[in-house]
């Protein structure tokens, strides 16, 4: 089997897969949330205002290990020599990372049912966090961001602990509204998938294209479900928790292979399709701060409430920030084309988003005096 057509089979079938899979499943949870009753109940931080399923995320993990081993055992079964020459090392760095999404499913089901303190989803994730060292996956060199480049293990594993825990709550926090948390990882997995391609790093493949294929029939239920015709799901903590640790999975994983298998310039671009949410953390830290409150405790501060401030409708606001997250991707991939180097990239992103967000605090500022004139 040459190349190209491996790689067609790396993208098609657990894109495909995933996708009938999600299409069968999330129904099915649907029916099984109504007649269990179990609800996001409407609160004054919450968007939406009447009970609606959180269970949508418990269909990712299970779809995409079905994805995952299917296609592994169809090349297996096919002869593909690219399994061969590197099962035992994927074999090994897939496992612990199945055993952190699994750790993490299971403290989302739990939240999402009955609730779990903060500090003790932290521990949790900062556990399944330190499992990538572990496999001996971790940021060894930041490929000139901030003019490094090679950094000890006693710096790049605590960073890489660091960067997993700050991805999963990136995702988990900007999950506030319709769409929007599938939207942004939609558009990373896809931007990772796309360089995996062009590298032709079938494993690589398999997760990207995998999680993407469920992530699409979600979406649908997501923004368009009817809530009067119970069709309307939200992925809740067990969806958010396990997204943000793939993601970072494939975030890291780029970069434990920067300058082999994946080009240095592949850090910065893979960075920027999370920055929006990362980003979003400091501003809203920052905050809380200045009006001394625990930084860790949820409030209405994060950018989609900031939008729906402006007078957008919830809808419009993802699509905005869908489409704010996408510019910096795009914004990075011209910076890498051009030469500009990771730092001055690293800037430029920055300044799309305080651009974006001044432009908020505007628009916020010109609603309110809409109000009272």
């Amino acid at each position: 089997m040459d190349n190209i057509m491996i790689m067609a089979f790396s993208i098609a079938v657990p894109f495909l897969l995933s996708a009938v899979l999600g299409w069968l499943f999330i129904p099915r949870v649907l029916i099984l949330s109504h007649r269990r009753r179990l609800y996001d109940i409407p609160d004054d931080r919450k968007m939406h205002d009447r009970p609606v399923p959180r269970l949508g995320g418990i269909t990712f993990l299970p779809i995409l290990l079905i994805c995952i081993c299917l296609t592994i055992g169809f090349w297996v079964m096919l002869g593909v020599p690219y399994v061969t020459d590197r099962l035992n090392l994927m074999i090994i760095r897939f496992c612990l990372l199945f055993v952190g999404m699994m750790m993490l499913f299971l403290v989302g089901v739990v939240d999402d049912l009955i609730g779990v303190t903060y500090k003790a989803k932290f521990m949790v994730q900062i556990a399944c966090a330190f499992l990538f060292p572990l496999s001996g996956m971790w940021i060894h060199d930041l490929s000139g961001l901030f003019w490094i480049h090679e950094i000890p293990a006693c710096v790049g594993i605590p960073l890489t602990v660091f960067v997993v825990v700050y991805v999963i709550n990136g995702i988990n926090l900007i999950d506030g509204i319709d769409g929007l948390a599938a939207g942004i990882c939609g558009i990373s997995l896809l931007t990772l998938g796309i360089a995996a391609a062009v590298m032709a790093q079938h494993f690589f493949l398999l997760f990207a294209f995998g999680m993407f294929g469920i992530l699409v029939p979600f979406w649908i239920y997501n923004v368009f479900g009817n809530v009067q015709k119970s069709h309307k799901i939200f992925m809740g903590d067990t969806g958010s928790l396990t997204l943000g640790y793939l993601v970072s999975f494939l975030l890291i994983y780029m970069a434990g292979e920067s300058g082999k298998t994946f080009p240095s310039e592949m850090l910065i671009i893979g960075l920027s399709t999370v920055l929006l949410p990362m980003f979003d953390i400091v501003r809203v830290v920052i905050a809380r701060m200045k009006n001394h409150r625990n930084p860790f405790l949820p409030d209405k501060n994060h950018i989609h409430h900031k939008l729906l401030r402006t007078g957008l409708s919830a809808r419009w606001v993802m699509a905005v920030l869908v489409m704010v997250s996408l510019l910096i991707v795009l914004v990075t991939i011209l910076g890498v084309d051009l030469h500009l180097g990771a730092t001055l990239i690293f800037l430029v992103d920055l300044g799309v988003w305080l651009i974006f967000d001044y432009t908020a605090n505007y628009f916020i500022h010109k609603n309110h005096r809409k109000k009272y004139e």
